[in-house]
């Protein structure tokens, strides 16, 4: 017996700009998404005393923060063997192949992933959320990212 908690709120978005890295010289263009984001855990047991799995204000105020972090920023995978990266000033200057860009270094977010794709965003998610889940008796879980209607992408361990 398990019980499934999802927490998939209208509130659990963020727009950012990215361009995904299909090959060393191949990339999409600068563009932008109303990325939307779910969770879904499960949970063996509930308490004997309350009756309940998790408190749901205290895993949706998580949610909330990451996605309140990534929230209108450019996003950036500092893992990329195809970008490099520098700052100049306050900017960030990013190189791809033979374009050039650059940032104002407060619009981006750098993460520690290999590209801005919807895989690897989900997985970050996942990664970030997964330490505020330690003690909670979560079995497993899983982190949806929608980059549009349609069109997601679900990281699970």
């Amino acid at each position: 017996m398990s019980f499934i908690v999802e927490l998939k709120k209208q509130r659990f978005k963020f727009s950012a700009t990215h361009f995904t890295i299909f090959s060393e010289d191949r990339a999409e263009n600068l563009h932008g998404h109303n990325y939307q984001v779910s969770v879904n855990l499960k949970f063996k047991d509930i308490s004997q005393d309350t009756g309940i799995s998790v408190e749901f204000s205290e895993l949706k105020e998580n949610i909330q923060k990451l996605c309140d972090f990534l929230d209108e920023k450019i996003l950036i995978p500092a893992d990329s063997p195809f970008l490099s990266l520098g700052e100049v000033d306050s900017n960030l200057e990013v190189r791809f192949n033979e374009k050039f860009y650059s940032f104002p270094t407060s619009d981006c977010e750098v993460l520690g992933i290999q590209n801005t794709s919807s895989e690897c965003l989900a997985q970050w998610f996942y990664e970030e959320l997964e330490e505020s889940l330690k003690g909670k008796k979560v079995k497993s879980f899983m982190v949806t990212i929608e980059e549009t209607s349609g069109q997601s992408v679900t990281y699970t361990d």
